[in-house]
């Protein structure tokens, strides 16, 4: 119970800060970037994820994102097709993850299996164009 208030506390006290903050009087906001490079960026929720949906964004970020650009997981890759630009259904992604892309060679082929596979594939097919 001790811990529930310090917690509470500690969130209040931020929120204190945060209302309170100096804008330097000028009643402008100022637009901050806090996202570094390279980390994932927060999803833009227009619709919350399910939890299967929210597993995949996990997988996908820390499997799929250093490749593959997708705007609702943040990632920013280089290398693999933009997700977000691709229209794709579940099955399409699950036959992706186990050829390796298109087959090409440039995707390894079984990066994810079973139940993993399958949210990766509701989370980029859910957000996908």
């Amino acid at each position: 119970m001790r811990i529930v208030g310090i917690a509470a506390a500690v969130v209040f006290a931020l929120f204190v800060l945060v209302a309170c903050g100096d804008n330097g009087g000028s009643g402008e906001t100022v637009a901050q970037e806090t996202a570094t490079s390279g980390a994932p960026e927060a999803p833009d929720e227009e619709q919350p994820l399910s939890p299967a949906e929210e597993h995949g964004r996990s997988l996908f970020i820390e499997n799929c994102g250093s490749c593959h650009t997708l705007d609702a997981a943040g990632t920013q890759g280089q290398i693999g097709p933009n997700l977000g630009d691709i229209p794709l259904d579940e099955d399409e992604v699950l036959h992706a993850i186990e050829i390796g892309g298109e087959g090409s060679g440039n995707m390894p082929s079984g990066l994810l299996s079973g139940k993993d596979a399958e949210d990766v594939a509701a989370f980029v097919a859910a957000n996908g164009q």
